[in-house]
């Protein structure tokens, strides 16, 4: 296989991402008014009102979902589409890890020379399938992936929807999911690495990476706090019932703890933990998810983390791509904080 193979160029991996923004942008359109709950990893950067909007905010919110969902489930999941699924996770699994376990690079040319080592190795290794990727049942494990996918695309969504969920997920699902396979299966052709990132909330703005949106309510009651102060409530609640009907120890009746209780306030101290928990929860989330994002998918040149800034995603409604040390194809787009 020759070195210097290009499957797409630059234009074609740039003309399906952006049809693949737009399907997913459709989609979101269509089912937002359909929500009843947010995804998880969303509960900070997500007002609590936006599922009862249901509007800009919510379309940003499916956006998000599914872009993210298809980077894990799909592009950092998968080596080749049309491999057995298990096999092909393993192979994926082991190309991600040479670049997680290396040493760091401090210039363009370690950077170059990782890229290098990764892309040999994929090459090498789909020379030795060749004849696995010609066969028959190289078709059949594409169409059984993609119906497998579909299936879990739409069950992921339909968690967090109304029942019934929306017909305009059976039509608009399949759509995003063969289009991301049809990517895919041209990934690992490439003598160079294209690589696929969504930007979790929280991670550091990039310019050189990010496009920044607007047009969403600013955040201004997320969802976290209001869990947050909900559970602190049960809790001031719980600690109470049970510093008034529990024994003591020692073995003190219970008149007398009741006592003991009224006369010097006990258990007042237990709420004002709730706070302190909270601000702990929030600063992890947001260096956390930085520090995740820039350690497994470093942006590919020794120069991108200068461009970071004070602001933080909020929100990424899409995936950023490019050809690492050459180019960026695509600019994530995302709300910031």
């Amino acid at each position: 296989m020759s070195l210097s193979r290009t499957s797409w160029d630059d234009s074609e991996y740039a003309t399906r991402f952006n049809r693949l923004d737009g399907l997913i942008a459709q989609l979101s359109f269509s089912i937002r008014k359909d929500w009843k709950a947010i995804p998880q990893f969303l509960h900070a950067v997500v007002n609590k009102t936006a599922v009862e909007t249901g509007k800009q905010e919510m379309t940003a919110v499916g956006r998000a979902f599914i872009s993210y969902w298809l980077v894990e489930n799909i592009f950092e999941k998968y080596f080749h589409p049309d491999l057995e699924p298990g096999f092909s996770t393993q192979l994926q699994s082991i190309a991600m890890k040479i670049r997680k376990f290396s040493p760091p690079c401090h210039s363009p040319e370690d950077e170059d020379s990782l890229a290098a080592k990764i892309i040999n190795w994929r090459l090498a290794t789909l020379e030795g399938l060749a004849d696995t990727l010609r066969a028959p049942q190289a078709a059949k494990h594409r169409q059984e992936l993609t119906e497998t996918l579909n299936e879990k695309l739409i069950a992921s969504l339909q968690m967090h929807m109304n029942d019934p969920a929306p017909p305009d997920l059976n039509g608009g699902v399949p759509m995003i999911i063969e289009l991301a396979i049809s990517i895919a299966q041209h990934l690992p052709l490439e003598s160079r690495e294209v690589h696929i990132e969504y930007f979790p909330p929280g991670h550091g703005i990039v310019e050189a990476f990010m496009k920044l949106e607007s047009g969403i309510p600013a955040l201004t009651a997320p969802i976290l706090e209001h869990d947050e102060a909900d559970r602190a409530s049960i809790r001031s609640a719980a600690s109470k019932d049970i510093d008034n009907s529990s024994i003591a120890e020692d073995g003190v009746p219970k008149e007398e703890k009741k006592r003991s209780v009224f006369g010097f306030g006990g258990g007042s101290k237990k709420p004002t933990t709730a706070p302190a928990s909270l601000g702990k929860r929030e600063s992890t989330l947001g260096a956390g998810g930085s520090q995740q994002s820039l350690t497994q998918h470093p942006p590919g040149s020794s120069s991108g983390p200068k461009d970071e800034v004070s602001a933080r995603v909020r929100m990424a409604v899409g995936v950023a791509v490019q050809i690492r040390g050459k180019s960026i194809l695509i600019k994530a787009p995302v709300y910031s904080t």
